[in-house]
């Protein structure tokens, strides 16, 4: 999106006076006065309802919650460089001209360019998909705090502003703005709570609510223009005093935040793009000066308190650099501050430009040095071994749990009640109900056994499931319950990052397709949640199975705690780190009487194809298992030799016979080529695997489920994570 507001920006100033506008047959045909005028008014409108839509998606409760960091580093961020850039200005007063000299004036520029704006922070962090990233949590809280000190500074800048003809001008306008929040305060919120409880459960709020609460945009930008006050002042306000999340906050931004971003955004650039001149930078360079020293002087001084804030608290040098550059962002806010200080004639042409030009560059160089400081999967790359594989049998195992909803719930169950728990290797399910981020900016993560908060229906109902089957099975199962509400491009952060907090040793995901019938031939798409799984996997600091349900599971609690009938797994040994984790999570599961596994193990004609070394891994894991599992009759090992991916094909398709509740298979590191030969084109489903993704197919008839599993690979830096070939395998 901001990548997007830049081009807009730049097509604006190139239809502006700076480079076609300077064509008075262009300018006279393309962009008349009255063009002009229709075009900076919907301009206004688009930053209006830009600054709405920000105050619907902030959480003020985040203040009541906030720890010391960032509160001092809020405090220190804003009133230190503050008190830096007013007393260096003051000292070079007398180089400006008369407008720009006049206190109000000063502080005013002043306040401008040391606060930071919680909507352009959470703006560009969403674009870099760090929202959910510990630094980007940490930006954000302190940016809605920082939001709240610029506030109160700009009120008091523009009440002297107020105040400069005569005195009791501003006393009136305190009054008057203290009149007016307080009524959008005090009354907006109860009239929320009316329509939410008009508002059916789960349901969107009617459309005539919400175009009631979008004219109420226009009437509050009026009243607070009207009173002398900032134009998105109002919005703002409002959208502050409007609950976010769903249903009203959520309906909103769903609503409204399209037609925004296509179709006003680029009125809104163009406005400015409109107004910025180069041409009158260059004839008066003596008079920019003063305004571009302090410019500097501000973010520079803001750069240094906030580092050195995050100093005193011991963050790492890396991670302090990187949220002193995000709190130094630039964007729309201060574009809209631009244009009011051209109302109020404190700068000119030239210093409006030159302040476009500023706030372009500096956000352009400090996002892409953001991305190169910080790299959010990096605490996720782990050099000690969690994998089922290098655990030993008799100890805890930790599995992590993605849950999206209620059929992954009943997935979950078939999984965990063959996974042989016992009085030494119990289980501790970690399981993490995910929920889209809408209609709020900040993202959510709630430990149930701390709050007992739920986000909707669905978050209890699953919950009091979860704690339902804990207290059915036996006191070797153990349940966690956490709920993370992010945006989908950065959830898996969610989901590695609890991983890693509590020593999993394997994440089970759902699969993004679920089936809508017991014969499993209809499927409807879980959106977002294959780009989900494919970066857990690519980032996950354990191993990660993807358990695919091709039948519609209606697994009942009391179901499953008295099923001891017979089921027919088979485990599809084809080599590699991911075949021998699958493996050994089989035979975990051998140990419970009733489970019959069929192990086959695909070798190429003639070693043709093989890797040295993983074969005699691979020798020893078969060998160990089968030791084992000789004499055990519920037990049968096979091994098949093939020329290529047909003959793998073939033999699979041989053993479907529909005997078999579950198939288990590696999904791809390690694999002899030879074995796939032929197959590239199967692969529809990369974070499955060429043969997981088979057996989940439609192509395939059977109806079991499916669990494709990836051990955890080690990285010793973010480099090898990228490029190692084996990792991409």
């Amino acid at each position: 999106m901001q990548i997007a507001n830049e081009s807009l920006l730049k097509a604006g100033i190139i239809i502006g006076p700076s480079v076609l506008g300077r064509n008075k047959g262009f300018a006279t045909h393309v962009f008349p006065r009255d063009a002009q005028f229709v075009v900076r008014n919907v301009g206004l409108i688009g930053f209006m309802h830009f600054l709405f839509v920000s105050g619907v998606k902030m959480d003020l409760g985040v203040i009541k919650t906030a720890g010391k960091k960032q509160w001092y580093i809020a405090l220190l961020g804003v009133i230190l460089p503050h008190i830096i850039l007013l007393s260096f200005a003051f000292g070079i007063r007398k180089h400006m001209d008369k407008d720009l000299a006049k206190p109000s004036s000063i502080g005013g520029i002043s306040s401008a360019l040391i606060i930071t704006t919680f909507p352009v922070i959470y703006t560009i962090l969403k674009d870099l998909k760090l929202l959910s990233s510990e630094i980007g949590r940490l930006a954000l809280s302190t940016g809605i705090i920082s939001d709240v000190i610029g506030l109160v500074i700009i009120v008091a800048f523009e009440a002297a502003k107020q105040g400069e003809t005569r005195s009791l001008n501003a006393f009136y306008y305190v009054l008057t703005l203290f009149a007016v929040s307080g009524v959008v305060i005090g009354g907006i919120p109860r009239v929320m709570a009316w329509i939410s409880r008009r508002t059916p459960e789960g349901k969107p709020v009617g459309q005539q609510y919400v175009t009631m609460i979008l004219l109420g945009v226009f009437v509050i930008g009026f009243v607070t223009d009207f009173i002398g006050a900032a134009v998105g002042n109002g919005p703002l306000w409002l959208g502050l005093a409007i609950p976010d999340g769903p249903p009203i906050g959520a309906t909103l931004v769903e609503r409204t935040e399209t037609f925004m971003i296509s179709v006003l955004s680029p009125f809104s650039y163009t406005t400015v793009g409109l107004l910025t001149d180069v041409h009158a930078m260059s004839a008066c360079w003596s008079c920019l000066g003063p305004l571009f020293l302090m410019a500097l002087m501000g973010y520079f001084s803001k750069f240094i308190s906030v580092l050195a804030t995050t100093w005193y608290f011991n963050m790492p040098f890396r991670e302090g650099l990187t949220l002193s550059l995000m709190l130094s962002l630039r964007g729309q806010v201060e574009y809209l501050i631009y244009l009011h200080w051209m109302d109020w004639k404190m700068v000119k042409t030239p210093n409006f430009s030159m302040m476009v030009f500023l706030t372009t560059i500096v956000t352009g160089i400090i996002s892409p040095m953001i991305v190169f400081l910080y790299d959010p999967t990096r605490p996720y790359m782990t050099e000690q071994r969690r994998t089922i594989q290098h655990k030993h049998p008799d100890s805890e195992l930790r599995i992590v749990a993605a849950i999206y909803d209620q059929e992954s719930v009943a997935s979950l169950f078939s999984l965990l009640e063959v996974s042989n728990p016992s009085a030494s290797s119990p289980l501790s399910i970690y399981a993490l109900y995910l929920i889209e981020l809408v209609g709020r900016a900040s993202p959510i993560f709630i430990d149930h056994s701390q709050q007992e908060e739920y986000w909707d229906s669905s978050n209890e109902a699953i919950h009091n499931a979860l704690k339902l089957y804990e207290e059915t099975q036996s006191e070797y199962i153990k349940v966690h319950f956490f709920t993370a509400v992010a945006a989908q491009r950065t959830m898996y952060q969610d989901i590695c990052e609890l991983a890693l907090l509590k020593k999993a040793s394997l994440i089970i995901l759902p699969f993004h397709k679920k089936c809508l019938n017991s014969l499993g031939v209809s499927e409807l798409v879980r959106l977002g949640v294959q780009c989900v799984n494919s970066n857990c996997l690519l980032h996950a600091p354990c191993s990660v199975g993807v358990l695919v349900s091709k039948t519609a599971l209606q697994t009942t609690l009391s179901a499953a705690s008295s099923h001891h009938s017979a089921r027919h797994f088979a485990m599809l040994f084809l080599g590699g780190a991911d075949a021998r984790e699958a493996l050994i999570y089989a035979d975990r599961m051998v140990g419970d009487q009733s489970i019959h596994l069929t192990v086959i193990r695909f070798l190429a004609q003639n070693c043709n194809g093989d890797d040295e070394r993983e074969r005699k891994l691979d020798d020893g894991v078969v060998t160990s298992f089968w030791v084992k599992n000789e004499a055990n009759e519920r037990v049968i090992y096979r091994e098949v030799v093939v020329r290529d991916g047909a003959d793998t094909v073939a033999a699979i398709q041989a053993m479907d016979d529909g005997s078999y509740d579950l198939w288990i298979v590696g999904r791809k590191n390690g694999i002899n080529p030879v074995l796939l030969q032929g197959l590239s084109d199967w692969n529809q489903n990369p974070e499955l695997g060429i043969i997981g993704d088979y057996l989940a197919s439609m192509d395939f008839s059977t109806t079991a489920s499916v669990l494709v599993v990836k051990q955890q690979i080690l990285r010793d830096n973010h480099r090898k994570t990228k490029h190692d070939p084996k990792v991409h395998a």
